[in-house]
């Protein structure tokens, strides 16, 4: 009994981690982030690995600072922060590898991989997938390999190869459902849609996410809540149900608020102004195309930036404010062409010459149209393709070859 109490005050003792000449809970704090993550309190979450993070530094314990270091960025990278990530991750990741820490590894992996997929470094983010697949195989990783799969099934997508990316989500459908693992079941549900809804097969993508959304209403999971209203958002979008679509992005926005998740509030706001834009409630459309850029520039994500200015542009030209739409249109291009945005830019070209036709200004409509034309042929985009071609004004026969 003794002996088993001594065990006990010393299991007590290494909770404890000594930094600065304090003594801080370091693995309870990190067991009470991960609550607080789970139940969407991710801005007190991301407090609580800030603290434990600078207390693993100050002690010289390099595994707790590399642990915290992992986590937090996972953690701003949901919140939809857009720091480079890469040179922590690569020093956390040679932290793990000196220890011989197989998890550590793989899970800095995975995070690497993210870095390189949302930094547009297709080819480095899928080695990155593949290799985490492979060593958690190996290893008996279910997570991690779970991990892998679900994103590499991303850059399946973002190919077009959708038999190929519904088989790696099916086979993390097997894993996550004898793990027990309903957060990632939850998850899998919304991307299962996704597949479905990019093939334009609405009615199988809704069945998905209609799923995903009864899943994370029954396990109390505000992210994924907030994910699948999005979704179902975009299906009544696609079928032109206006109304039902504003309510489910008026769901998403106040569900993205409560997380602190700001790539959710963007793409909330941005849909928002559109359908208000396209229902003629311009003075709120405008609301939420500002707000939207405001946030987007908190961030720093071009692409939010990019939707807003467009948002606005179209908003001034149906109040007729032709100098003002030009701004924002002008301002929308310039960051098509920084961020190598293709379709976008052939969008706002052609509002550009729509404007200048409108203005009675043929030979700038003419330009911006040929303008369009060519940013259409660069993305592959033969819609918009064929709307710049046919564009009133009359191009010449070698616009844009």
């Amino acid at each position: 009994m003794a002996d088993q109490s001594r065990q006990q005050r010393h299991g007590t003792r290494e909770l404890w981690l000594r930094a600065g000449g304090r003594y801080y809970a370091y693995d309870v704090h990190r067991q009470r982030a991960e609550l607080l993550d789970l139940s969407g309190d991710w801005e007190e979450s991301l407090a609580v690995l800030n603290n434990n993070c600078e207390f693993a530094r100050s002690a010289g314990d390099r595994k707790r600072e590399a642990d915290s270091e992992v986590k937090r960025i996972r953690l701003l990278r949901y919140m939809g922060r857009g720091q480079d990530f890469l040179a922590p991750l690569e020093r956390a990741l040679e932290v793990y590898n000196q220890l011989s820490d197989e998890y550590g590894i793989n899970q800095t992996t995975n995070e690497i991989g993210l870095s390189y997929r949302f930094s547009g470094d297709n080819r480095k983010a899928e080695e990155c997938f593949r290799r985490l697949i492979e060593r958690a195989e190996m290893g008996g990783d279910s997570r991690h390999l779970m991990s892998g799969l679900g994103n590499l099934s991303q850059m399946h997508m973002l190919q077009g190869r959708y038999g190929e990316a519904m088989e790696c989500l099916n086979r993390c459908m097997e894993i996550s459902q004898r793990a027990n693992d309903n957060t990632f079941s939850t998850t899998l549900f919304g991307s299962m849609g996704n597949v479905h809804f990019y093939q334009n097969k609405l009615d199988l993508a809704l069945e998905f996410y209609q799923k995903q959304l009864r899943s994370a209403h029954r396990f109390g999971d505000t992210a994924n809540l907030s994910v699948a209203v999005g979704n179902i958002g975009n299906i009544h979008n696609r079928r032109g149900e206006n109304q039902r679509a504003l309510e489910c992005y008026r769901d998403k926005l106040e569900l993205s608020e409560k997380l602190g998740y700001k790539i959710g509030i963007l793409q909330a706001l941005g849909n928002m102004g559109q359908i208000l834009a396209e229902t003629g409630v311009l003075r709120e459309a405008a609301g939420c195309f500002e707000r939207q850029l405001a946030v987007s520039r908190e961030v720093g994500d071009p692409e939010g930036m990019e939707g807003a200015y467009s948002g606005l542009g179209g908003v001034s030209a149906k109040r007729g404010d032709h100098q003002k739409a030009e701004e924002h249109y002008r301002k929308a291009v310039a960051l098509d062409i920084e961020n190598g945005f293709h379709a976008e830019l052939a969008g706002n070209y052609l509002c550009l010459a729509e404007l200048y036709a409108a203005k009675g200004d043929s030979g700038q409509a003419r330009e911006s149209a040929g303008l369009a034309l060519a940013a259409a042929r660069e993305a592959g985009d033969n819609d918009l393709a064929s709307k710049a071609r046919e564009f009133p004004v009359k191009l010449p026969p070698d616009a844009a070859k």
